[in-house]
């Protein structure tokens, strides 16, 4: 499988953390005291100390996700050479979208003309992209396809509840807190080169109370008691999820020599935390400075970190043709990933 093109585009209004600790302060202070809002502030100030959160960009008015989405699958499309006809697969990723059914896939094979693609979703969280991408080489290794786009439009901002009506609620209400938005559009084709692709999942469905964002009739699919969970408000305890999945991810690299024997150039974690990833690092023997710390400059934009961050490596020259790359994912679920190709 061969990696034809990596685009992204992101809206137009960058976020400081100082706008976020505002509106917060704002919007919570008639239900907290000045003591337990000053808590809640403290602890996020150092929240986004520790996870290297520094801004995340937003629609700003007039900007619409689909048209954004647009924007990078035609930038794809011109980056690999190639016209809306020789893509014959499309699929689309990640949490943003509008409707539950049909699939977000149908609007953009519409809108992008791939009228010789056929098309689905892909939801896993922000595990999306990665499940797409192996989706995508089966079907190569089948001989069903030949070109396949992967696109996602990650903008989620309007599951923030800025509103802290209790300081407890800061434990599984600030992740959301470092939310960025953006769309990609990868294109990626079969091919017979050896690019050394392997790529391994885990599932932990007992862990799927950690991070959840609730339709209204959540309580009768679940199959599990949470208490505080509203519709479309959204809800992760980040900090167990971080700590849950770094060490399985470091147990999958350790005991796969697929991945430990591989020696990569660069190496991309999902970008829900610079710090976790500089950890996740740390633990897997991995020297620092291979890692690609983006979500000081993007956030987490969930299915969306790893597109972008390599999109973003690809623009500095970190990322060519040859390089050798270890991709890592801990995602709600809690799924984890480990890939690594040419």
């Amino acid at each position: 499988m061969k990696y034809q093109a990596i685009e992204y585009v992101l809206p137009s209004v960058a976020v400081s953390n100082a706008e976020i600790l505002a509106r917060i302060e704002e919007e919570s202070r008639a239900h907290l005291s000045p003591g337990e809002l000053e808590r809640v502030l403290r602890g996020l100030r150092l929240a986004f100390r520790s996870m290297g959160t520094e801004v995340r960009y937003r629609c700003g008015e007039g900007e619409r996700p689909f048209e954004l989405c647009v924007e990078a699958g035609q930038k794809a499309l011109a980056s690999a050479g190639m016209s809306p006809s020789d893509i014959d697969l499309l699929i689309y990723v990640g949490v943003g979208r509008g409707f539950i059914e049909p699939a977000t896939a149908n609007v953009f094979q519409d809108l992008l003309g791939l009228s010789k693609a056929t098309c689905f979703d892909v939801l896993d969280a922000c595990a999306s992209w990665i499940r797409a991408v192996h989706i995508a080489q089966a079907f190569f290794e089948a001989g069903t396809y030949r070109n396949a786009m992967i696109v996602n439009a990650e903008f989620n901002a309007n599951y923030e509840h800025y509103q802290l009506r209790s300081g407890d609620e800061f434990s599984y209400l600030f992740p959301a807190f470092t939310i960025g938005e953006a769309a990609t559009a990868t294109i990626v084709s079969s091919s017979n080169r050896d690019d050394e692709h392997v790529t391994e999942f885990q599932s932990f469905g007992e862990q799927r109370s950690k991070c959840i964002i609730p339709l209204p009739n959540w309580s009768d699919y679940l199959g599990t008691e949470v208490e505080g969970l509203e519709p479309f408000r959204f809800v992760s305890y980040g900090h167990e999820i971080m700590q849950f999945g770094l060490t399985e991810l470091t147990e999958q690299y350790t005991r796969n020599p697929d991945f430990h024997d591989f020696d990569p150039e660069i190496v991309f974690f999902h970008s829900a935390s610079d710090g976790m990833a500089r950890d996740g690092m740390r633990r897997c023997g991995l020297a620092e400075d291979l890692g690609y710390y983006a979500h000081c400059r993007f956030g987490n934009t969930v299915s969306a970190t790893l597109p972008l961050a390599m999109a973003a490596a690809s623009e500095e020259g970190r990322l060519r043709d040859g390089t050798r790359v270890l991709l890592a994912v801990a995602s709600a679920g809690i799924s984890t990933a480990l890939s690594r190709f040419v």
